[in-house]
């Protein structure tokens, strides 16, 4: 009971904003653009410090998770900033078929970790990545010398293709999450 003899729940004692957020603890699918955007320029951020910090060379299948995360984070930047519904639900289907090709590289990547003894690197498609116009702007970003074969030290115990993969999983869940919100 308060002060004037009125007795009330739990719920009416939140204030107004504490009720709304009770009643639908789900994400938006705004906020869900947003950590989708948060985490592809994270994992790109990682990737370039590993890269220029640690002196990792990327090899052709990295170039190609790279490519992925800008994908879905563009997708997602888009989402964002366009109102329409249909151009949102068209992007992001897009931007989940990207994190589709990441993940297809990335396990391909731990493939070839696990077997040394097959090469990926030094290929057509090192040729044809590192041919790109985006890659003879920014060559620092997508040029692709490394070997997918090569040694790489784990990050928190885990190698740099299972990193990708997650995160190229979470991403395109969030997405996913992001398109049945409203």
């Amino acid at each position: 009971m308060n002060n004037l003899g009125h007795e009330y729940t739990v719920l009416e004692w939140y204030p107004r904003r504490m009720r709304l957020y009770r009643k639908n603890p789900q994400p938006t699918s705004m906020a869900c653009y947003i950590l989708v955007l948060l985490g592809a320029s994270g994992a790109l951020g990682v990737a370039l410090f590993m890269q220029h910090g640690q002196g990792l060379q990327p090899c052709t299948l990295c170039i190609i998770q790279r490519y992925a995360f800008i994908w879905v984070g563009l997708c997602s930047l888009l989402a964002l900033a366009l109102p329409f519904r249909p151009v949102r639900l068209v992007l992001v289907i897009t931007g989940i078929f990207g994190a589709l090709g990441g993940i297809a590289a990335a396990l391909r990547n731990l493939w070839v970790m696990a077997h040394p003894d097959v090469l990926c690197g030094r290929d057509p498609l090192e040729l044809f990545l590192n041919g790109l116009p985006t890659a003879e702007r920014f060559p620092e970003v997508f040029i692709a010398s490394g070997l997918c074969s090569a040694p790489i030290p784990p990050l928190l115990g885990l190698s740099l293709p299972t990193w990708s993969l997650v995160g190229l999983l979470v991403l395109a869940a969030l997405l996913g999450v992001g398109l049945r919100r409203r």
